[in-house]
C-alpha cells in the first residue's frame, strides 16, 4: 500500500477498526480451526472497505471526509490577456467527473467551447482536502495536468484549482477559482454553480 492510503481515514477510529479486525479473525480462526494468514486477512476486509464499503454506513463513519462524488454541470468564467493587451472574457458550460473512494480521489474536468465541442479533459495531478474555516463545508485544492490541443494549437499546461464544496441535503455543489501557466496567455477565472447530477462518470473522450 502507498504511504498515503489511509490519508482519508479518521485518525481516531482506524486504530479500533484494525484491532477490531485482528480479534474477530484471531477467534474465527481459533473457533473453525482454519489456516490463514491474519495479516492477510485484514488487508482484504480494509481494500473492501476502501473501494467499495467506504461511502455506506457504518464504514463511511471511519473517514473524516464527505463523498465528493459524480458529475457536476455548470459554468466556466474565463478571463485573458491577449497579445494586444486586450482582456478578454467569456463563460462556457463546464463539467468535473470526481472519481473517489476511501484512499482515492481523482478530478477530470472539461469545457464545452462556443460550437459544442469538448475541450481537451484535464486531470488532477495530487490532491490536498481540508474542511473549512467554519468547518461546514470542504476545500480541495489541487494542481492538474491538461493534455492541451494539436488542433487549437496550444500545448499541454499545469493549472491550479481551488474548489469549495457544499453539502445540503442531498444537493452537492462546486464553486471556486483557478488560474494556469498557459502559453502563450495566461488564463484564470471561476466556476459558477457546479450542481452535482449524478454518478455518471462516463465521457466520449
Amino acid at each position: 500500500m502507498k504511504h498515503d492510503y489511509f490519508k482519508y481515514y479518521n485518525s481516531k477510529t482506524l486504530p479500533f477498526l484494525i484491532i477490531g479486525f485482528f480479534v474477530t479473525l484471531y477467534l474465527v480462526q481459533g473457533y473453525w480451526k482454519i489456516s490463514f494468514s491474519i495479516f492477510t486477512g485484514i488487508t482484504i476486509l480494509m481494500m473492501l472497505i476502501s473501494n467499495y464499503l467506504w461511502k455506506y454506513p457504518p464504514f463511511k463513519y471511519l473517514f473524516w471526509i464527505d463523498d465528493f462524488s459524480g458529475r457536476y454541470e455548470g459554468s466556466l468564467k474565463y478571463q485573458y490577456t491577449d497579445e494586444k493587451g486586450q482582456k478578454c472574457t467569456g463563460k462556457l458550460k463546464h463539467i468535473k467527473l470526481i472519481n473517489q473512494n476511501g484512499h482515492k480521489l481523482c478530478i477530470t474536468s472539461f469545457t464545452f467551447k462556443v460550437d459544442g465541442t469538448p475541450s481537451s479533459p484535464s486531470t488532477n495531478k495530487g490532491m490536498h482536502v481540508e474542511k473549512t474555516e467554519d468547518e461546514q463545508h470542504y476545500r480541495l485544492i489541487y494542481n492538474y495536468l491538461n493534455e492541451g490541443s494539436m488542433e487549437q494549437g496550444f500545448p499541454p499546461h499545469y493549472g491550479t484549482e481551488v474548489v469549495k464544496f457544499i453539502k445540503n441535503g442531498k444537493n452537492k455543489q462546486l464553486s471556486g477559482s483557478y488560474y494556469t501557466g498557459r502559453e502563450p496567455f495566461q488564463t484564470k477565472g471561476e466556476f459558477i454553480e457546479l450542481n452535482w447530477v449524478n454518478n455518471d462518470l462516463n465521457h466520449k473522450f
